[in-house]
């Protein structure tokens, strides 16, 4: 194996070193390196150095002076390297018996050949006096890039027999000067962190808003990934992310800091970062709250930071090299831009690029081939750039940090990336001390936060980051007036928060005009829409009439293009400023385009697609398009509209008529969810009340996220139900607020929640004294039946039994009963064990501690696809417990590698199981001896009617034994023991004997 010894100081702050390597033969014989061939690398030692240039440091011998290693002792030899400015390093090296000189000579480039893995030409020579003669060695500097090619199994070394180093610390002297980047360099980062430092320093609202005053960390989780099985291959290749539930979330939640940390990747490799969340969960403010940490000194690692707004930089006409992108759109360099961009090509691991808003994160495989052989020269697509900085192409060694919506499925780009972060949004004390801080030095900051908790709907809403920015910003306009209330749902608050804009700026334009502009406005926010787009080139607004209004009001931000070159002239753009107006717009133009007739307008809700709608990335706009609907004759409505009434009362019916013919049972839990929460925008009695008594009984939103205002909605519509629902939440991540406000309905009977969810509610009512309530939810709670996949399954469950034991004295008190048990616990009949062999027999062995828990448990099932593999103390382990299982029916071990030795210790205890039915010990590798024991117990077991011993290795001794313990058993109805070790004539034969033996 490769040994080298690496001597370095912490006082020096940056990490330039020489290299110096040192010459030694496998048999300890003279070296003499051959002229066709590179040096054979024997030690290395990396000696700090302050010496000027750039990069690292590495020698290689200058002539053909032999080295001699055959008085290699056990004694040392001292070196003593000067360094160019006052840096003093000592070595003691075993193996050397006299000391090695060496004076710092000038070098002659004469003769000098050049080698692509050197910065440039020699710098200096060592001239070492040896016991045999002298060798000198010439320092060479070195692209970082390059020293894996010399460390790498490629290059051709010489590792035999070699002893370690010892080092020995003499004096150290710290460089007076500290290494220095070029100066163009220096001074475009520097001219950087200052541009970062000004546009990131404050929030681009309805007012300028500085961003370390209402910025706050929003939960930020590690999520991980699970590959989706399907029938073909296409499916297989799918993964998808893993919904964690609360308490999950917060033992994987990261800090900011730590969002660039990737353990085991090596540096000169890519690092791909992506931040996953919904729109509006603040994954831009994000991203400038790390540029701003940036320029200011955090994040030291990176040298240049470049923050990308996708929507801006990916028009499909637009083209960009890679040095424009770099340097043009931010700080253009004063002077030296072509050294600038080859520092960054040389090092790429002080590059973080980062691209906000990227929505073709979810099919970058099928993103063009990057074609680009020049980066600062040919101009491509930001689809080839991606495509080629994602693959490794281009820039290999930099930093990309992509944000993004999540997607239902995510593909095989998954494989390239190195972390997945997703951003969920802020908790409700967030959402108070965000609110609070909106308000801080406002004169209403004593009443905002009542108003807005008053309003329970636009509460919820305030998760999301630029939501509660919304909501505080009407807020604020409510009180300036003198109101008391807000509106009801967040139609009406984007309505009122237009009306109140218009108004606010209000100046010589009449209120026809107004409303022409908005209209024009909302048909070009209609086509950006239907192209997943919220930006485009300024000189395709269709009037500047228009484009003065939208950039007047704020509903229009601008930006400037980089130029391709000094005498292009320069190009500016507009994006809306918010995800969120865009969707209200184009609400606004589907409702008032005279081309789209009533019938046709039903089909943007799309509630009955099986297919995924093509309006799904304006996520929110069914919403607004409901709720507009029945509030056209609102007074905010007409001063934006001038509308027929005639058409508004049209639209309505069409509406009602299309609900009411809805199959709503047919609906998958996701459509259902949608449709639930479109009825509720419109506040139509009628409406709700249809749809809240055609809700199934049953309702399930297994692995949905299911967040604030869904669970308000949802709430809502079943209190006005009188059926009764039983709810499956789990995978959800809904909060304990929002699990107690559903478990509190009347009228929801059952429930089925994350475990760990549902005991940290128990806990939440049991600190509040509510008992009442608490002894409601435990007998509403469902566990049957109950599937292990992880660990933490059965630690959730192991919690659960626990749980019970403290909440007896609380219930006692409560109900005055003398005994109490949770019905989950205490009803549960299935349980399955799904661990896998990395943590089957860990798992089992804590679950058996709680089996006896569950008095009624009938089925236990430790079979699984993977194989939990308990082997024979997993069985041991097991048999310990029977007798506890009183009422066991089904026991199916197969697949567990069980052997011999395992199934004597299931046959001794298996007569203990008084109830049980069916026993499968399929596929193991039981032998004849294991065999036998069976056929011992088989007529203890009264109970017993089927037994599987197939393909384990049981010959036809232990077939025969077997045959002659069920004449004893009257009571068997099925013995399966095919194995491929019993000839078929016996299987056959004993089959003639009995027929209750399978074939």
């Amino acid at each position: 194996a490769r040994k080298f010894v690496s001597v370095q100081e912490h006082i020096i702050t940056r990490n330039y070193y020489m290299q110096v390597l040192l010459l030694k033969s496998s048999g300890r014989q003279g070296y003499r390196p051959k002229s066709d061939s590179n040096i054979s690398l024997g030690w290395i030692l990396e000696v700090p150095a302050a010496s000027a240039g750039s990069g690292s440091f590495f020698a290689m011998p200058l002539n053909n002076h032999p080295v001699s290693c055959t008085s290699l002792t056990n004694q040392h030899m001292s070196c003593s390297v000067p360094a160019a400015h006052g840096l003093e390093r000592s070595l003691i090296i075993p193996g050397l018996s006299e000391p090695l000189t060496s004076e710092c000579l000038p070098v002659s480039v004469k003769g000098y050949q050049a080698n692509p893995g050197l910065a440039g030409p020699p710098k200096q020579i060592f001239n070492f006096v040896l016991e045999n003669g002298t060798s000198d060695v010439v320092v060479y500097p070195v692209l970082e890039s390059s020293m894996e090619t010399f460390m790498s199994p490629d290059f051709p070394v010489n590792l035999c027999d070699l002893e370690k180093f010892q080092e020995v610390q003499d004096s150290i002297i710290p460089s007076e000067e500290p290494f220095k980047r070029p100066e163009q360099v220096e001074t475009f980062c520097s001219s950087l962190k200052h541009y970062f430092r000004d546009t990131c320093k404050s929030v681009t609202m309805e007012r300028e808003v500085n961003l370390d005053h209402l910025f706050i960390d929003g939960t930020l989780v590690q999520s991980q990934t699970e590959t989706k099985t399907g029938k073909n291959s296409a499916k297989t290749m799918e993964k998808e992310l893993i919904t964690f539930s609360l308490q999950e979330k917060e033992k994987t939640a990261i800090d900011r800091s730590q969002i660039f940390q990737i353990p085991q990747r090596k540096n000169l490799e890519t690092k791909v970062i992506v931040v996953l969340g919904k729109a509006g969960m603040g994954k831009s403010i994000l991203v400038q709250k790390i540029c701003q940490d940036w320029s200011n000194g955090e994040f030291s690692q990176f040298e240049f930071v470049f923050w990308f707004d996708c929507k801006q930089i990916s028009l499909p006409e637009k083209q960009y090299s890679l040095k424009e992108l770099l340097l043009e759109f931010f700080v253009k360099p004063q002077e030296g831009s072509k050294e600038i961009f080859e520092y960054m090509l040389q090092n790429p691991d002080k590059v973080l690029l980062i691209f906000d808003g990227f929505k073709g994160l979810h099919d970058h495989e099928n993103f063009p081939r990057c074609s680009a052989s020049q980066p600062e020269k040919d101009l491509c697509s930001i689809k080839e750039l991606l495509s080629g900085l994602i693959q490794k192409k281009i820039l290999n060694g930099c930093t990309l940090l992509f944000t993004a919506r999540p997607k239902d499925k995510l593909y095989q780009y998954l494989s390239k990336v190195d972390k997945t972060i997703e951003i969920v949004g802020f908790s409700t004390q967030q959402r108070e001390l965000y609110i609070t801080k909106y308000f801080e030095e406002s004169l209403y900051c004593d009443c905002a936060l009542k108003l807005i908790k008053e309003c329970e709907y636009l509460f919820s809403h305030c998760y999301s980051p630029v939501m509660c920015r919304f909501v505080c910003f009407l807020c604020e306009t409510v009180l300036e007036m003198g109101e008391k209330s807000l509106p009801s749902t967040l139609t009406g608050l984007f309505l009122k928060f237009f009306q109140q804009k218009i108004m606010f700026m209000q100046t010589d334009v009449t209120t026809p005009q107004n409303q022409e502009n908005l209209a024009t406005l909302a048909r070009v926010a209609w086509c950006l829409g239907e192209k997943h787009q919220s930006a485009m080139k300024s000189d395709l607004i269709p009037s500047k009439q228009v484009k003065e209004f939208a950039l007047n009001y704020g509903f229009f931000l601008p930006f400037a293009f980089p130029r391709n070159s000094d005498s292009e002239e320069e190009e500016f753009g507009c994006t809306f400023s918010d995800f969120v107006i865009q969707n209200f717009l184009c609400a606004l133009h589907l409702l008032l385009a005279e081309e789209l007739k009533d019938k046709n307008i039903t089909k943007y809700l799309s509630f009955l697609s099986k297919k995924k709608k093509p309006y799904n990335w304006l996520d929110l706009m069914p919403r607004f398009l409901a709720g507009l609907m029945f509030l056209q004759d609102d007074p905010y409505f007409c001063s934006l509209s001038n509308e027929d009434e005639k058409q508004s009362t049209k639209k309505q019916k069409t509406l009602l008529k299309y609900i009411r013919r809805l199959q709503i049972n047919t609906l998958c839990p996701e459509r259902l969810l949608e449709l639930l929460c479109c009825v509720y925008e419109t506040q139509n009695n009628y409406l709700l009340q249809h749809v809240a008594l055609r809700l199934e009984p049953e309702l399930s939103f297994l692995g949905m996220v299911l967040t604030p205002p869904d669970i308000h909605v949802l709430h809502s519509i079943l209190k006005r139900s009188r059926k009764e629902f039983s709810l499956d939440l789990r995978s959800s991540s809904i909060d304990v607020q929002g699990l107690q406000a559903l478990v509190s309905l009347r009228n929801v009977t059952s429930f089925r929640a994350s475990l760990s969810d549902t005991v940290r509610l128990w806990k939440s009512l049991e600190q509040k004294k509510d008992y009442k309530l608490l002894k409601a939810s435990t007998e509403k709670f469902v566990l049957d039946p109950f599937k292990a996949k992880t660990m933490k399954d059965i630690s959730d469950l192991s919690d659960l039994v626990e749980t019970q034991e403290k909440m007896i004295n609380c219930v006692q008190e409560a109900s005055g009963c003398t005994s109490y048990a949770i019905p989950a616990i205490r009803n549960l009949r299935k349980l399955e064990l799904a661990l896998g062999p990395a943590c089957g027999l860990q798992g089992l062995l804590k679950l058996v501690k709680i089996l006896a828990a569950f008095p009624s448990l009938q089925h236990l099932d430790l079979d699984a696809l993977s194989e939990n593999g308990i082997g024979d103390e997993g069985a041991k382990s097991l048999s310990e417990v029977f007798p506890s299982l009183t009422s066991l029916e089904t026991l199916n071990l197969s697949q567990n590698k069980i052997t011999d030795l395992g199934a004597e210790s299931l046959a001794a205890a298996l007569p203990s199981l008084s109830s049980l039915k069916t026993l499968s010990l399929y596929n193991n590798n039981i032998c004849d001896f294991g065999a036998e024991n069976l056929a011992k117990v088989l007529p203890a077991m009264t109970s017993l009617r089927v037994l599987d011993v197939q393909y384990n290795k049981i010959t036809g001794v232990g077939a025969q034994q077997l045959t002659d313990s069920l004449r004893k058993c009257p009571h068997m109805k099925n013995l399966v023991m095919w194995n491929p070790t019993i000839p078929y004539g016996v299987l056959e034969h004993l089959h003639q004997l009995d027929s209750r033996i399978s074939v």
